[in-house]
Formats: structure tokens, C-alpha cells, sequence
């Protein structure tokens, strides 16, 4: 009986050792789009959901623009405009324009909407390139265009038919899930790795240039032998060189590749998620190595990463010392923490879920301090939501009460 142990123990230890050697992920990684397509005429599929080409993961962004701006009635229709003219003028000042003629709708209050697909219960067609989206905490969004994220196809994987591509003006409602048992058929598995940057070294969810999100997608590029497309799952690494990257295969075989969008420097950026952050977007040049690493066994299940969204609720301290708490509408616009504050650092884009955020606090006319709830201070500018190009922000203090408040005019936003 010893001797079996030992047997059954010694088997153990080499598969372990052999899934490690092969780059195979052991975890089952269930953070992917999973739920049912009914299309108009009342048919449904379920099953894992691909958002046309590309997004494939919970962590993934969904992008369009909001059709109305319902906070503008609580405004004074004087100051608003007021607004509005300084800072179109500041914009013009500083080099910026305003486009208003894709607002879709909604004049020159509109807004952009971003949120994770984590964080969608459903979406609605209701036109070629328009959309009701319902948020999990129930909440609805009318959206339109802004992205190809609406009017694309919408991939599944039916449980039962397989692989349907169905056209935008087929479907009725997309319906988000989590599945009630372990799925095994899914379009793949994300690639993970250390990106190591000129400004240090970052790990999380990768997707390579703008694109490649998959371990099953390709690197393209042109070796002095001809072209080649290698899957990530056979890379160990990929550097930056002279014209191009240097890969290093799993196998310990090394090549450099040149001339394609993949490995050189018109790549689009590399974007890294990670949990306690959200998305940044480095240049290639910032790019400096991505080392692929198996992605660790407690962020497996992401979706503790989006609880039911809230509102956003704080207090804002004004530079004349007025301390208003309550309710907050940031940018006259975000007011669920799913929503997305976007910013720059060194060319560097930031993608922050707001319930990410402890504090914000604006430091010049277009930068802030954003201390997020981890710990991480952030210096962000040159976007709408960290600068003066902001709409404003109110805060209802009470049911019947509530303040207008610029950029100029605030010290500090904290949430609560």
C-alpha cells in the first residue's frame, strides 16, 4: 500500500511539473461573456458570447455615446452656458476642439459611456446603431453609436448548434449570466504576463495591439525567412529590438520579427487589466518586454470585481472650506460607480472604474490627483473627466437640495 502511495504521489508530481513545462493553464479561467441571444422572432441560443471580433471577457469595455443628458434640468440655464462658452474658449486656447456634430443627439452636453461587460445585465437593439443597456444594478442607458461595438455582429457558442455569427438587426436582447455548471466549450483563454515598461513593470490580462486578447490568436510579423503567425501560446517572451521584436518561444527557439503592426513600433498599444486598477493603455514607445506567466489561481473568477453597481455618493470640499455631502453627478454626467473615468499620464490612458476610486483632487486646469482605494496615487490630465473641460459636478445634498459646482471650485472628491 506504501508502495502505490508513492507511485500515485511520484504521477501526481510529474503532471504538475509537465502542465508547467507545456505553458498549460490549470485554472479554468471564468471571466468570459456567457448568456442568451433572442433575436426577433422569438429564438434563443445560449452559451459563451463573443462581441463580434473582439471582446470576449467580463473585464472588457462596451463603448457608445448616452442619446440624453438627464441632469441638465437642475442646472440655471445662465451658468451653464456661461460655462460651456469658457470653456470653449479655454479649449480653443489651449490647442483643443469640441466636435458636437456626433453627439447623437445630445447636443453639447453629450457624453461618451464606457463600462465593463461585467457590468451589463442586458442590452436592447433598438435600431441600427442603437441600444438600451441595463445595467446589473438595473439601471437603463439609452446609447447610440460612438463605437462598432453597436451594429456589429454578436458571436455565441450555442451549447447545442455550436458557433453562430447573428447580424445586429437580428437580435432582440442580449442577456448577460453567470452559467449554473462549468462550461468546456469557450473561445479561449486570456494571455497573462508581466509587461515591463520604461516606467516599471506591470502584471495583468493583456490584449497586444489593441487586438489579441486570446492564446490561440497570432503574433504576425516577417522573419528574414519569410512570413510567419505564431499563437501566443507558444511565446515565453516578446522584447522590443532595433526594428522590431525579438520572440522567444516556449520551446527555447528564438526569432525576430519586423514589419507588421504586431512587433514594431506602428503597433497600436498594449492594453493591461487589472483588478484593482482597471485598464491602461501603454505606447509602444513605453514598451520595453512582455514575459507570459500562467494568471494567478485568485483572480480565476473575476466576478467579485462587479458587485451591483451604486450610485455615487461622497463628499465634495470646496476651496472656500463648504463641505457638501450627498449624492454625486461627476462631469454632469457619470453617476454609477461602473462608469469609467478616463485620463492621461505620459501618454500613458488610464480606464478607472470609479469604484476604484477613494479620491480625487484637481490640481491645475487639466490634471488631478486620483488616489485610488489600493493604495495608488495617479497624476491624470488632458481628458475631460481630470480637467476643466469638465461639464461640472452636482451633488444632492437632500431630496430637494442640491449644488453646482465647477472644476475651479473644488479641493477634493471623496467617495464614500
Amino acid at each position: 500500500m506504501e508502495y502505490l502511495s508513492k507511485i500515485l504521489l511520484f504521477i501526481f508530481l510529474f503532471f504538475q511539473i509537465l502542465v508547467k513545462a507545456l505553458g498549460v493553464q490549470a485554472q479554468n479561467y471564468q471571466c468570459f461573456l456567457y448568456g442568451t441571444i433572442t433575436t426577433i422572432d422569438g429564438d434563443v441560443y445560449e452559451g459563451p458570447i463573443r462581441w463580434n471580433d473582439e471582446e470576449v471577457f467580463l473585464t472588457d469595455m462596451f463603448n457608445s455615446e448616452k442619446v440624453e443628458n438627464p441632469y441638465l434640468k437642475y442646472l440655471d440655464t445662465k451658468s451653464t452656458d456661461d460655462n460651456y462658452k469658457e470653456r470653449k474658449r479655454e479649449s480653443y486656447w489651449y490647442g483643443l476642439v469640441y466636435n458636437e456634430s456626433n453627439r447623437s443627439g445630445a447636443g453639447r452636453y453629450g457624453r461618451k459611456f464606457q463600462c465593463r461587460f461585467g457590468d451589463i445585465k442586458s442590452i436592447s437593439v433598438t435600431g441600427s446603431e442603437s441600444v438600451i443597456l441595463e445595467l446589473n444594478a438595473g439601471k437603463f442607458i439609452n446609447l447610440s453609436g460612438g463605437s462598432n461595438d453597436l451594429g456589429n455582429r454578436v458571436w455565441i457558442l450555442d451549447h447545442e448548434l455550436g458557433l453562430l455569427k447573428i447580424d445586429w438587426r437580428r437580435i432582440e436582447i442580449v442577456n448577460f449570466f453567470t452559467p449554473k455548471k462549468e462550461v468546456k466549450e469557450k473561445f479561449g483563454e486570456p494571455i497573462y504576463g508581466k509587461l515591463t515598461t520604461t516606467i516599471g513593470e506591470f502584471s495583468g490580462f493583456i490584449q497586444w495591439d489593441h487586438d489579441e486578447r486570446l492564446l490561440q490568436d497570432k503574433l504576425d510579423g516577417e522573419s528574414r525567412d519569410g512570413d510567419l503567425a505564431i499563437e501566443f501560446s507558444k511565446i515565453a517572451k516578446i522584447e522590443k529590438a532595433e526594428k522590431g521584436s525579438r520572440i522567444a518561444l516556449k520551446s527555447g527557439r528564438e526569432i525576430v520579427l519586423e514589419k507588421s503592426n504586431d512587433v514594431s513600433k506602428t503597433n497600436r498599444g498594449i492594453i493591461i487589466s487589472t483588478p484593482e486598477v482597471g485598464r491602461i493603455d501603454f505606447s509602444w514607445e513605453h514598451f520595453l518586454s512582455l514575459e507570459m506567466q500562467e494568471y494567478p489561481s485568485d483572480i480565476a473568477n473575476c466576478n467579485y470585481e462587479f458587485p451591483e453597481s451604486q450610485r455615487l455618493y461622497g463628499t465634495i470640499r470646496t476651496k472656500d472650506d463648504r463641505l457638501l455631502e450627498g449624492v454625486i453627478v461627476y462631469d454632469l454626467d457619470e453617476a454609477m460607480d461602473a462608469e469609467i473615468l478616463d485620463g492621461l499620464n505620459d501618454k500613458l490612458e488610464f480606464s478607472i472604474p470609479f469604484r476604484n476610486i477613494k479620491t480625487i483632487q484637481p490640481k491645475a486646469y487639466n490634471y488631478c490627483l486620483v488616489e485610488l482605494k489600493n493604495g495608488q496615487n495617479l497624476y491624470l490630465g488632458d481628458q475631460v473627466d481630470v480637467s476643466n473641460r469638465s461639464l461640472g459636478f452636482l451633488v444632492f445634498t437632500k431630496e430637494d437640495e442640491y449644488h453646482y459646482l465647477k472644476w475651479e471650485e473644488i479641493e477634493e472628491i471623496r467617495f464614500l
